[in-house]
């Protein structure tokens, strides 16, 4: 009986030492706002630490990765050369996010998030608009290098035409800028190389350095995102033009081996 009651007088003083801890607790303002919000800890509380795949989806580069890719993946093919110079644009990518993790897992990652294109294109856009505040020149480049892509071949197709216009409208891009870059694109933009100007524009150079030499031409030639200083040096027509002469080539090159 005795040791009941002393079971009881522990028992006893233990919920009053819970009670006044409690009470103390309570008694501090932001304590009393959370637990009657619904409890001491909440979800929205809880921190969770992004993953480096997430880290890399809502960066900005990831985010264009994810718009390019929207437009490339439009009529269900990416033909070669805006596959390369895709790759291209995300190993620099990669080196300007060095921070996030290895530039190899990085590139990956970018290359990921373009050719599954999985993400809604209003999402992607409205994230970019966030991201790129007072940057309409970097909004107009993004357009302008969409039309790249989507001539890589050496035409539009309306799917991809499509595609374009959404990512124009959801950047809000002028009308007057958007119409430029339409009407500049679509001008007459063949490309015929000879043997002689693929030798010109690849040089004197061995058949195992041509592939290398290939991609080293398009990376100089292609957009650099990277760089703001460099958004404005190269039209984007000419860019086209460039890219595909260099592909041209390369293909002539390749096939004299």
């Amino acid at each position: 009986m005795i040791e009941v009651v002393l079971i009881f007088i522990v028992a006893a003083g233990v919920l009053y030492y819970l009670y006044g801890t409690l009470k103390d607790y309570l008694g501090n303002e932001n304590n009393q706002k959370l637990f009657d919000q619904g409890g001491i800890i909440n979800e929205k509380q809880i921190s969770i630490e992004p993953t480096f795949e997430e880290k890399i989806r809502v960066s900005e580069f990831g985010t264009l990765s994810g718009i390019l890719g929207y437009v490339a993946n439009a009529d269900g093919e990416i033909c070669t050369l805006e596959k390369n110079v895709a790759q291209s644009m995300f190993e620099e990518m990669a080196q300007g996010m060095i921070k996030l993790g290895s530039c190899q897992d990085i590139q990956k990652e970018l290359e990921n998030i373009f050719f599954s294109s999985k993400e809604d294109i209003t999402e992607l856009a409205k994230r970019f608009c966030d991201l790129t505040k007072g940057e309409y020149r970097k909004k107009l480049k993004v357009v302008e290098f969409c039309f790249v892509l989507g001539y890589a071949d050496g035409s539009l197709n309306e799917a991809t035409k499509e595609a374009i216009i959404d990512v124009g409208a959801l950047l809000e891009l002028d009308n007057a800028d958007f119409n430029g870059l339409y009407d500049d694109f679509s001008q007459e933009n063949l490309i015929k190389v000879t043997p002689q100007e693929a030798r010109e524009i690849f040089g004197d150079i061995d058949k195992e350095e041509l592939h290398k030499k290939y991609i080293q031409l398009l990376s100089e030639t292609k957009q650099n995102f990277i760089d703001d200083e460099k958004l404005n040096t190269t039209k984007g027509k000419d860019q086209l033009l460039q890219l595909r002469k260099i592909h041209q080539s390369y293909e002539i090159l390749k096939g004299n081996s």
